[in-house]
């Protein structure tokens, strides 16, 4: 798993994931999703990279999200792949994490300036 992170400025935070979030990616991006989330009040994570995602990679993400929610922050995915995308939603994990087509999308979203 390959995590790199953007600062966006006015509060927000772009990390691109590539890899497979499987039980060895998720160990390797729990601490940078987490970290991501305390620095920042939005999150936008490109997922165009992912090719797979496994329930301890879902946890992180709703971990972040709900510590983001709870500072009146947001956590948004985008350009997540159609399969990864049916794996999130079939889990109700859209419910608590919206998805976008586009980062731009992500942080209007999200509440942030794109």
């Amino acid at each position: 798993m390959q995590i790199d992170k953007t600062d966006l400025g006015r509060s927000a935070t772009r990390l691109k994931l590539t890899g497979r979030l499987d039980i060895n990616g998720a160990a390797m991006a729990e601490i940078p999703i987490s970290l991501a989330a305390k620095d920042c009040q939005f999150l936008v994570i490109d997922m165009s990279g992912v090719g797979f995602v496994a329930s301890l990679g879902v946890r992180h993400l709703v971990m972040a999200a709900k510590s983001l929610d709870r500072r009146g922050g947001k956590l948004v995915l985008f350009a997540t792949p159609a399969a990864v995308a049916e794996v999130l939603e079939t889990m109700g994990i859209t419910d608590i994490i919206p998805l976008a087509p586009s980062e731009a999308a992500a942080l209007q979203l999200a509440g942030a300036s794109a």
